[in-house]
């Protein structure tokens, strides 16, 4: 008779219809860890499901038995690809050497093979003969001693499986875990369902009707959310296992409770213990117990002894949050930055003293220089006392160099462009007579930065080196300013000689060398203090002059660059 669907034909092809939709989709994502064997299953699970709802169309036994050695073939894989997916999922691949994945292999394989061969041995199935059910004629199998075996084989495959995503359960964030509450769910409904068929429980006036092809729709729902809701496979366990262990610096993730419950090997070695997990950080770090880790761990520093030596780590903490923003815990990062504070203790000790000495050492030598030239008028005492002048503005500069280095501020105040503008063009037009000073600088210009002192330093260098490195006799210097909607752009042309390429090359590298190197600290000034408030500077150069170009951020404007 012809194959003619039944209701229960239907239902089975939309379990496998939602299976395979799913597997599809995955296919995008084959090169993440376990994708293949996530889709292998959920392809395993579709041939099960449509094959069973071919099979509920025919009405007669041969046919019937013949969909049905197919599909249970096909399904008897499933147990073992699921072990497989779960130990990959779970970040411990390293288990599945090729010995154990083909002894895992070869009882779906042997199993299948018998189960296709049944009517020769009758070991899967002792008799499968019709019997008459309301919605048709169905098959009512007695089990033989291989599918005895199977069964028990399959069902601790499975519980291996569900032990393993346990583990990964309890010791993963909460986002990890309602992944992996998810696939559990996904195993356990069919595992029921098969477990109650096998054990010959009567499904009304289904008494021979398999449920657990139809579950695998339950199962394509669950997995579904887990991978388009939770980014099942982008989001594994097992990266981010990876991640923490092989970076260099300490991260703990905290649950929302603020307990620990996952540590990498850098931060159990920074904090001296193994078994960080489970215990509240406040246990680990001294702080208020009553506040977020965020209010009291973040911009710390902490010292600990790693491996006989003191080291130091700077602590930062993250909240972590799923998609839809709800918190999920705090990511607490431990940097080390030893190396970094010994450099600036040495460089604070060597500026003091640099500061502190050199300008107590060139006072006395200006007092000297000074009394000499008034006394006997040598040329070469006026000559000492501009030297000692242009040495103890160079200390002023290196303290400037600090302050800019440790400028951490982030708040900004208005400041008036113009107003600084022409206290500076009239303070050089005193300090310099001979030196034409112009300025075009239109009012109302306002920059948004954290001191007002990143505006002055840079341009007082600029227009200082203007005019102290022209060698003419006249030097004509052209200050103005003008205003976008992210920008207040300062100009400063000069007449005088082409600055060295060397010299702004260096500063657009970054760094200096003892072939390449610049000779003014005052460039160097300008473009560290410009970065510092987050603009920009840029240089023109030419046979007439040079121009340079300074770009400060207004409100609303974080960053230029």
């Amino acid at each position: 008779m012809p194959w003619q669907p039944t209701l229960y034909s239907f239902l089975a092809f939309g379990a496998a219809g939602i299976s395979l939709a799913i597997a599809i989709r995955i296919c995008e994502y084959r090169d993440e860890r376990g994708a293949t064997l996530f889709i292998a299953l959920l392809l395993a699970a579709t041939g099960w499901s449509a094959m069973y709802a071919i099979q509920l169309g025919f009405p007669g036994e041969g046919v019937q038995q013949l969909w049905q050695r197919l599909g249970v073939a096909v399904g008897g894989s499933i147990p073992v690809v699921w072990l497989l997916f779960a130990v990959t999922y779970s970040g411990r691949g390293g288990w599945l050497t090729r010995p154990v994945e083909a002894a895992l292999l070869a009882e779906p394989v042997g199993f299948a093979l018998l189960t296709l061969t049944n009517p020769v041995h009758d070991l899967v199935w002792r008799e499968l003969s019709l019997t008459d059910t309301v919605v048709g004629p169905m098959l009512d199998p007695t089990f033989g001693p291989v599918m005895y075996g199977h069964v028990v084989w399959s069902y601790l495959a499975i519980t291996a499986g569900l032990g393993v995503l346990f583990y990964v359960f309890l010791r993963n964030p909460t986002v990890y875990r309602r992944q992996t509450v998810l696939l559990m769910l996904a195993a356990v409904v069919p595992m029921s369902a098969n477990m109650a068929f096998i054990s010959g429980l009567s499904f009304g006036p289904f008494p021979a009707l398999d449920p657990t092809p139809f579950t695998f729709v339950v199962t394509g729902v669950l997995v579904g959310m887990a991978f388009f809701r939770f980014d099942l496979l982008t989001r594994a366990p097992v990266a981010r296992r990876h991640v923490l262990n092989e970076m260099g610096d300490g991260m703990l993730v905290l649950d929302t409770d603020g307990e620990v419950v996952d540590a990498n090997r850098v931060a159990r070695q920074v904090l001296g213990t193994d078994s960080p997990v489970g215990r509240p950080v406040t246990a680990l770090f001294e702080g208020d117990e009553s506040g977020e880790p965020t209010g009291w761990l973040d911009g710390r520093t902490l010292t600990a002894t790693v491996e006989g030596r003191q080291q130091s780590y700077d602590l930062r903490c993250a909240e972590l949050t799923d998609s839809s923003g709800e918190g999920l815990g705090h990511v607490v990062s431990l940097r080390r930055v030893t190396d970094r504070n010994r450099y600036e203790q040495r460089l604070e000790v060597t500026q003091r003293v640099l500061r502190h000495n050199l300008r107590n050492d060139m006072s006395v030598i200006r007092a000297h220089a000074e009394q000499l030239a008034q006394n006997g008028g040598h040329p070469e005492a006026r000559q000492i006392v501009d030297t000692t002048e242009e040495l103890m503005n160079l200390s002023e500069k290196s303290r400037l160099i600090t302050r800019i280095e440790r400028g951490e501020n982030t708040d900004t105040v208005p400041v008036d462009v113009h107003e600084r503008l022409v206290a500076l063009c009239d303070r050089f037009a005193e300090e310099h007579p001979d030196a034409s000073v112009d300025r075009e600088l239109p009012s109302g210009c306002t920059a948004a930065l954290q001191d007002p002192a990143l505006f002055d330093i840079p341009v007082e260098n600029v227009i200082e080196n203007a005019i102290v490195h022209n060698d003419g006799a006249e030097p004509h210097v052209r200050v103005s300013v003008r205003q976008t909607d992210r920008a207040v752009c300062v100009r400063v042309e000069d007449d005088g000689p082409e600055i060295p390429e060397t010299e702004f090359a260096v500063i657009e590298s970054g760094s200096e060398s003892s072939l390449r190197h610049g000779s003014s600290i005052g460039l160097w000034l300008a473009y560290w203090s410009v970065r510092t408030a987050g603009g920009s500077i840029s240089f023109e150069t030419g046979p007439h002059g040079n121009v340079v170009t300074l770009e400060f951020p207004v409100a609303g404007q974080a960053t230029l660059t």
